[in-house]
């Protein structure tokens, strides 16, 4: 999108500052939008059909869900289908009741929200549900006839307004303006003018206000009454009243000239419009259209094709008018319609098919054959839908054809027509619960196809209807479904209903892995809704220990190093956070989530929240502390400061789970506990030392200053030695208690001994506080010089906790309004290397000077703050400022300066909040008006709950204004935040008008907005106009208890000698001594490393004493790095019998070994007893591919790949192999064997015609690598340039190796284009910084720089190339320009590269990978 932001465009939204605002009528809203009549439904982590079960065809969905899928469909396609609204009638039949919005929404249903239908039958279906509503007593208001008058007038029904209104009357319900205004409409359609007369003296007597839709109302009178004179003056009229003319009036106009034919007319009245800018929207353009085809002048409309902005949501406006038109038997202007769609584009660069709901809409409307054929030979004629006929042809077997689909699967499948997972999912959803089984044994046993993890979370179990988990997990057990993956789908389903406590009794009682990108989602939703943190809190430990378990960091004795290679294939690297400890920080990131979800309420929560995880001993990485601070921001209090500096400090240790054995080692035990264990082994004349330095620790952690004072006194005399460290803690806990000379004097006493002593940050920065807190402002300054680092802060210095502290102490200088003070602090932090600038910690720099009502001042540092840190802070109040002081000139310098950091989008919308909260809704109203201005509705929402919470009704009432006709944004949400606000006032007049205003806009209040608006008139004693129901208890599902699984653990029971081995030896009286067991013996030799010690006692086992999965594999290990192969196979052989395994990093050990002695006889009779999951997590398919590199058949190996890829029938056996292709093996093979490069391409020829693109990305690693440009870019641009992963990892070792930087630029600019991540972008940067830093080319390297942070954010670009090039910039006495990012955390054995390096790129492991041996052993 072209820079909205530019001066020539962005004046007008400065315009008229001085001028009064003018604010005109609501504008009647489009009718073919749902979007006003419901709250968003539609969450960060709710997904459509294809994701999920949403949207599932359910028979037995409640009313409720069934009207929530009616408002996702209608925000996804602006329409919903006839059959939607049946089933929604059927549900209310059944339920023989609906409250009175459900019953309002059902109604509102029935107009142009169904184009699909003539309207005379969405007339009939209103009045069937009408009839019914009635049937049922269910009650009604005045609002229920309103939205009835609506449905009649969309669908130009034909009633007597008299009859309608005397009606209402009998039923003793006194009609509103809205009622009237709709009576109006009528007469006008009718070109009544008359009639219309009437209603209005009748508005006049009862004193009701005409508003704007009386006006274009009586403009469409006079045209039906062929009047376009009168029609046009009532222009004049509304100006006269003092209404501007909106561009719902206008539109108006021109449908009425439309109906004419009046081209020339047409054609004024919109350059009257663009004069007076006045914006008509796509829906505008297209209303005029389809009433020239109507009333026969669909010739007269090529030049109005020209007029549209295509904004957001213009395909779905086409689609709509295109139905309508489909309807009235206008198909010539459909497919002019048709051609100006926008048309996406496929991965290969193809257009997309469109035209579909055309196709099915012919068949719908009975169309004749004759013109539906001739439709689908247009369309594929010209290339816009080449399977018309067969999609003319499904609908047709849509519409009464089908009689049952499994035939039908069948069928598919005989003809070679794929027969996919997803088509079972409307199957599983719409049978009863025990047929579900059924059609899992068909699935697999008829079409090989096993039920993914989706199907069965998403699908299988909600529709199970069993409440018993155990229940559950058995029946899919026996349909032969993993008891873990069972267990963990059921846990995931219950999270989904949001049974969070249920999930967390499933997860602690079933051993199985919760993957925690799986559960993330649900887990943060359930606990939104529920707000269990107990339940929450047990979640999060399962996910922790099953993150745990995979974590390359977890140790085992087969090695300290983790894995080189990545076993997940083309997928891009994960840069996951560790948390302080060196895991994967999994709390951290479900802490981050939720201080996101609860956008209004994330204080109260979190407050809550962070106090049982420090209860519990987790411990979060500084990154993650760090972004739940800078989505604080001015919302962070002290207390949630101090329990994220307590998370992220790595001093908190884990509490043991319920049955895990509890240890206590001396850093647990209290002071008084040490002090008792001293006295007795002093008693024994042992050496305590050590143990007193366990006490001294004791003593700080308690921060008991007189206990920890008298111990010190103690140990001094007993002359125990302390070094700086246990004074540097003192210092700490003297600051603790604000005793800051104590702290002072003993910092100078150590000093004294040691000159080049300093206090780290944090000590320091404490110190500083309390100083300051005594006004001693000069010895603070001093203090943080003596203490100064040379090297900026790393993660080591507990990044989190500190900046807490600089914030507190910078936002207290701010508060004073000490501009001088603060600059001094601050700087002091930055030059001391005490502190890396943040939005939070620039913060107070901006504040001072609005404190002190400098506004220039203000600016001046924003900017220089901008250009230093890349940095906003304090934007929003800055913002608001300069508006209300009416600084145009300053205001676009402000949103330039965002803009450029933030980007266009936030930059807009945070200006848009701005200019309400200031009461300038005409400049607001204009941002958001901006063609091609992308939604951000989440935005909205998160303003309305500031303003509620903040009591600020104004900004309310002004984004009401600014939002009206924007069909994207819940206006339900903001009506319901504003009535909250006059509740709170106990404004009854206003509250009560809220409800009328919403009427007017077609905005159907929900449930909570009828009760809440119920309490406050009843109240106040003031009668209620409309019918309130209470709603009903929501059923809530409990599972039942849920049994123990029976263990399938690979481990066996440790026998009573093992238990005995694991005692340690008493000190006591000498015990006669006991021989000790065989498997002591094993486990005594394999850590000794004497092998043949080791199989002696291996072969004198008895048979009740069996080795555990650990010891065998140890075994294996060793005798694979003593070469005896032949012995390893046949206890690798022996496990495999018995259904174990060795652990993986061993076996992969022992494979390649296999693999490069070229053994294919071994690797086949390993592979046999191996299953596709398996051979997976061990790359067997790669190590396979070596071994036939190193036994000479590459060749054949190749030809085997191409006889197994012809063997396939189907797309997902196509799929299937080509998960299992050797990309790094084939890389090896065509390194060593060039000659088969011609046979290679053509196997990865036949996978690219199934997309799959796997072998030719290998195909173009090998030329790029070996220079052969050419080749390499013509199999990019064919194949690889829209593929959305690549590997290419391989290709930047090799130009590093290499010191290549044309090969790196030559990766560059492949990439550059393609539909990878940034991040992977950036690591292809980096190693061409890398390379030219390397050749003293610092300056090339620096514009090499300035050209990436065009393409990527500077955090992309890998932080190691960033310091070379600096360190070489500075050497050259040359100014390095950037901030170099905060380091991130990286899980140990990642690579920081974000490519998409496989595991096929390392079939060899640079890094051994068991653990390290002697340097004469090798390990490949």
């Amino acid at each position: 999108m072209a820079s909205i932001l530019r001066t020539g465009k962005f004046l007008r939204y400065f315009a008229g500052f001085t001028r009064n605002v003018v604010v005109n009528t609501v504008r009647e809203p489009d009718s073919s939008s749902l979007l006003q009549n419901t709250t968003c439904l539609c969450t960060q982590f709710q997904n459509g059909f294809a994701n999920g079960p949403a949207a599932a065809l359910k028979a037995d969905l409640s009313l409720d869900k069934q009207i929530k899928r009616l408002d996702q469909d209608v925000r996804r396609m602006g329409r919903i289908s006839r059959r939607d609204i049946e089933d929604v009638l059927e549900e209310i039949r059944t339920q023989r009741s609906a409250t009175s919005s459900q019953s309002l929404l059902v109604i509102r249903c029935c107009g142009n929200l169904v184009p699909e239908e003539l309207p005379e039958v969405r007339t009939a279906l209103v009045q069937e549900i009408w009839k019914t509503l009635n049937a049922l007593n269910v009650p009604m208001d005045i609002s229920h006839y309103n939205a009835l008058l609506r449905v009649y007038l969309e669908n130009e029904h034909e009633f007597s307004p008299a009859d309608f209104l005397a009606e209402i009357e009998s039923k003793s319900i006194e009609p509103n303006r809205v009622t009237y205004q709709r009576l109006i409409a009528r007469y006008c359609q009718q070109g009544d003018i008359d009639g219309a007369t009437r209603i209005l003296e009748h508005m006049r007597a009862k004193n009701l206000p005409v508003n704007e839709a009386v006006f274009n109302s009586l403009i469409l009178g006079h045209s039906q009454a062929g009047d376009m004179e009168s029609a046009k003056g009532i222009l004049s009229v509304m100006k006269q009243a003092g209404l501007e003319p909106s561009a719902d009036t206008y539109t108006t106009l021109l449908c009425c000239y439309a109906k004419h034919g009046d081209m020339e007319s047409i054609n004024n009245t919109l350059a009257e419009c663009e004069k007076n800018e006045i914006l008509l929207l796509d829906k505008d353009i297209l209303d005029v259209i389809y009433n020239l085809a109507v009333n026969g002048h669909g010739d007269k409309i090529d030049g109005l094709l020209t007029k549209f902005h295509r904004s957001a949501g213009f395909n779905q406006d086409c689609a709509n008018i295109i139905l309508r038109l489909t309807n009235n038997g206008y198909e010539d202007v459909c497919l002019k319609l048709l051609r100006i769609m926008p048309r996406g584009n496929r991965p290969d660069g193809t257009p997309v098919d469109v035209g579909t709901f055309f196709i099915r809409q012919l068949v719908k409307a009975n169309r004749p054959v004759e013109k539906i054929l001739s439709v689908c030979k247009v369309l594929q004629d010209e290339g816009l839908n080449t399977k018309a006929l067969m999609v003319a042809t499904e609908a047709g077997l849509t519409h009464g054809l089908v009689n049952s689909t499994l035939p039908l699967l069948t069928e598919m499948k005989n003809a070679g027509i794929p027969v996919r997972q997803h088509y079972f999912w409307p199957l599983i959803c719409s049978v009863e619960p025990n047929q579900i089984v059924g059609i899992l044994r068909k699935m697999q046993e008829e079409f090989n196809m096993p039920p993914s993890a989706e199907t069965i979370r998403d699908y299988v179990i909600p529709n199970l209807k069993e409440k018993n988990s155990d229940k559950i997990i058995t029946l899919l057990r026996d349909v032969g479904v993993a008891n873990g993956t069972a267990a963990a789908a059921t846990c995931c389903a219950a999270l989904a209903n949001n049974q969070i406590k249920e999930a967390a009794t499933i997860m602690e009682n079933y051993n199985a892995t919760y993957n925690i990108q799986t559960f993330r989602q649900p887990l943060i939703q359930a606990f939104g809704k529920v707000q269990n943190y107990d339940a929450f809190v047990q979640c999060a430990r399962q996910l922790y220990e099953s993150a745990q378990k995979k974590s390359p960091n977890a140790t085992t004795s087969a090695g300290t190093k983790s894995e080189q290679t990545n076993d997940e294939a083309e997928t891009e690297e994960l840069d996951l956070p560790i948390d302080n400890k060196g895991g994967v920080d999994v709390v951290g990131d479900l802490v981050v989530d939720v201080t996101s979800y609860f956008r209004t309420d994330r204080v109260k929560v979190l407050e809550r929240l962070l106090p049982k995880l420090v209860q519990t001993g987790f411990t979060i990485s500084n990154q993650n502390a760090e972004k739940i601070s800078d989505k604080l921001g001015s919302e962070m209090t002290t207390a949630i400061s101090e329990n994220l500096g307590k998370l992220s400090s790595g001093e908190l240790e884990l509490v043991p789970l319920k049955n895990a054995p509890k240890k206590r080692g001396l850093e647990s035990l209290t002071v008084e506990e040490l002090e008792r264990f001293i006295s007795n082994l002093e008693a024994k004349g042992e050496n305590t030392n050590h143990i007193k330095r366990h006490l001294l620790n004791a003593c700080f952690r308690s921060k008991k200053l007189e206990k920890t004072l008298e111990v010190f006194e103690r140990l001094q005399k007993e002359n125990y030695s302390m070094g700086s460290g246990i004074y540097a803690q003192l210092i700490d806990l003297y600051t603790y208690h604000e005793r800051v000379s104590d702290a002072i004097e003993t910092y100078n006493k150590i000093k004294a001994k040691e000159p080049e002593f300093r206090l780290d940050n944090l000590k320091t920065v404490g110190i500083v506080e309390v100083l300051l807190k005594e006004e001693r402002f000069d010895d603070a300054l001093k203090f943080l010089d003596e203490n100064k680092k040379s090297q900026p802060v790393d993660e080591s210095e507990n990044n989190y906790t500190n900046a807490s502290k600089v914030w507190r102490i910078l936002n207290g200088l701010a508060e004073t309004g000490n501009a001088d003070k603060l600059q001094k602090m601050f700087d002091a932090f930055v030059k001391g290397n005490f502190i890396l600038p943040t939005n939070v910690i620039l913060g107070p720099l901006i504040k001072v000077h609005l404190v002190n009502d400098n506004i220039p001042k203000a600016m001046e540092a924003f900017e220089k703050l901008c250009d230093e840190y890349k940095s906003t802070p304090w934007k929003n109040e800055l913002a608001r400022r300069l508006i209300q002081a009416e600084d145009a000139n300053n205001l676009q310098k402000l949103t330039d300066l965002s803009t450029n950091i933030h980007g266009e989008i936030n930059s807009l919308y945070d200006l848009v909040f701005s200019f309400v909260e200031c009461g300038r809704v005409r400049q607001a109203r204009k941002i958001l008006e901006t063609p091609g201005l992308r939604t951000r509705p989440h935005r909205i929402d998160t303003a309305c709950e500031r303003y509620k919470k903040e009591g600020m009704v104004e900004p309310l009432e002004g984004l009401i204004e600014a939002t009206r006709d924007l069909n994207h944004i819940d206006r339900n949400k903001i009506y319901y935040s504003l009535l909250q606000s006059y509740c709170k006032t106990e404004d009854t007049d206003k509250a009560l008008g809220l409800w009328t205003k919403m009427q007017e806009e077609n905005i159907t209040p929900n449930d909570d907005f009828l009760v809440k608006l119920a309490e406050l008139l009843e109240s106040k004693n003031i009668p209620v106009p409309f019918v309130v129901e209470t709603k009903q208890t929501k059923r809530k599902s409990k599972i039942a208890a849920v049994a123990k699984a029976a263990e399938e653990s690979v481990k066996k029971p440790v026998t009573a000698s093992e238990k005995s081995a694991k005692k340690p030896e008493a000190v006591a009286k000498p015990a006669e001594p006991k021989t000790p067991s065989n498997i002591s013996l094993l486990r005594k030799a394999l850590k000794n490393n004497d092998l043949e010690a080791a199989l002696e006692a291996k072969n004198k086992l008895n048979a009740n004493e069996q080795p555990s999965l650990m010891d065998t594999s140890h075994l294996i290990e060793q005798l694979v790095r003593a070469g005896r192969l032949s012995e390893a196979t046949k206890y690798v052989n022996e496990m495999l019998a018995s259904k174990l395994y060795p652990l993986p990093k061993v076996f992969k050990f022992y494979l390649n070994r296999i693999a490069n002695s070229g053994d294919l006889e071994t690797m086949q009779m390993i592979g046999q007893q191996l299953n596709e999951e398996q051979k997976r997590v061990i790359s067997f398919d790669n190590r396979y591919c070596h071994a036939n590199i190193v036994a000479g058949k590459g060749e054949q190996y190749f030809k085997k790949l191409s006889d197994d890829l012809a063997a396939t029938k189907t797309p997902e056996e196509v799929a299937k192999l080509a998960e299992t292709f050797p990309r790094g093996g084939a890389l090896g093979i065509l390194d060593k064997h060039p000659e088969l490069e011609d046979q290679f391409q053509k196997l990865a020829e036949s996978y690219a015609k199934h997309n799959q693109l796997g072998p030719m990305n290998v195909l173009w690693i090998h030329h790029i690598s070996k220079g052969n440009e050419a080749v390499s870019k013509s199999i990019w641009e064919k194949y690889l340039s829209s593929a959305p992963r690549l590997m290419f990892q391989r290709v930047l070792q090799t130009a590093r190796d290499q010191n290549d930087d044309k090969l790196a630029e030559s990766v560059i600019s492949q990439l550059r284009d393609s539909k990878i991540s940034e991040g992977a972008i950036g690591n292809a940067y980096s190693c061409l910084i890398d390379i030219q830093t390397a050749k003293g080319n610092s300056g090339k390297a620096l514009e090499t720089l300035k050209t990436a942070i065009k393409d990527v954010c500077l955090e992309h670009i890998n932080r190691t190339a960033l310091l070379r090039l600096k360190t070489a910039l500075e050497a050259e006495k040359k100014e390095f320009p950037y901030t170099i990012p905060e380091k991130k955390a990286t899980t140990k054995g990642q690579s920081s590269s974000s490519s998409s390096s496989s595991s096929d790129d390392d079939v060899s492991p640079k890094r051994p990978e068991t653990r390290p041996t002697k340097p004469s052993q090798k390990d490949a």
